[in-house]
């Protein structure tokens, strides 16, 4: 079924209003018409089976048939992703897939051995990177859109770490802890929604006084293994696991 997103004021009781590229895609791509159902989202985490009415020149309206909470999301955690910046295109590619994967939240950030910047795009690659996220929970049927932060550095991640329950760092030098150690000392079991966040480095890695500094705030650094892993692949297996961990798939 085909699937759209909307904002709280295109919601008139059981009435919903579809404008501009959305239209265009029901009307001239899809060819919908009246009496054809789809279903939308309010990017609260609540989805619609709306009933199409006959399209006019500009807008198609619908009458709301059942309203459910998003099969997309998960109350039992939320997840947000500060990866270190990489170099080209790959940004794209890892906020498309941990979308996909569920998480909430992805912010960028610079570490002593960054390579990339962005600093005199900044807006326009954010405003991208947005859109990319929004087509990625368009996609895979997420019940909000995920946020794109604006760029941080590690001490200012670090100033925000007691907003988090868990604070993972993901480390090819870490010896002794897993993740699956510290998911399993934490506890699954647990009836509250979990906030965690997940840091990710660049190419080039963590130096490792930074490293030493994560930790003495409380984060926790992990290995994701005896294998090294790009930074595009190190934040899916993260969010992989925590699903798993979380809610056993």
């Amino acid at each position: 079924m085909h699937r759209f997103f909307v904002t709280e004021d295109q919601i008139t009781g059981t009435g919903i209003t579809i404008t501009g590229e959305d239209f265009k895609h029901i009307t001239k791509v899809l060819r919908l018409g009246k009496g054809e159902t789809i279903e939308v989202c309010d990017a609260g985490g609540t989805d619609y089976l709306v009933v199409l009415e006959a399209p006019m020149t500009n807008t198609i309206t619908g009458t709301i048939t059942e309203a459910y909470p998003s099969r997309g999301e998960t109350p039992l955690m939320s997840v947000t992703l500060f990866q270190g910046l990489p170099k080209g295109s790959k940004m794209e590619v890892i906020i498309q897939k941990n979308v996909e994967l569920g998480v909430d939240v992805v912010i960028p950030f610079s570490s002593r051995r960054s390579i990339a910047q962005i600093k005199d795009k900044q807006d326009k690659k954010i405003e991208r990177w947005q859109r990319i996220a929004y087509e990625a929970a368009k996609q895979s049927k997420r019940g909000i859109i995920p946020v794109i932060g604006e760029l941080m550095d590690l001490n200012s991640i670090l100033k925000e770490s007691g907003a988090f329950d868990l604070l993972l760092l993901a480390y090819e030098d870490e010896k002794k802890l897993s993740l699956k150690d510290v998911l399993t000392d934490f506890g699954r079991e647990r009836d509250t929604p979990l906030k965690i966040g997940v840091i990710i480095g660049p190419e080039g890695g963590f130096d490792p006084q930074e490293v030493e500094v994560c930790q003495l705030a409380g984060v926790k650094s992990v290995t994701l293994g005896n294998r090294i892993l790009r930074t595009e692949t190190a934040g899916m297996v993260v969010l992989s696991q925590l699903n798993f961990w979380r809610e056993g798939i």
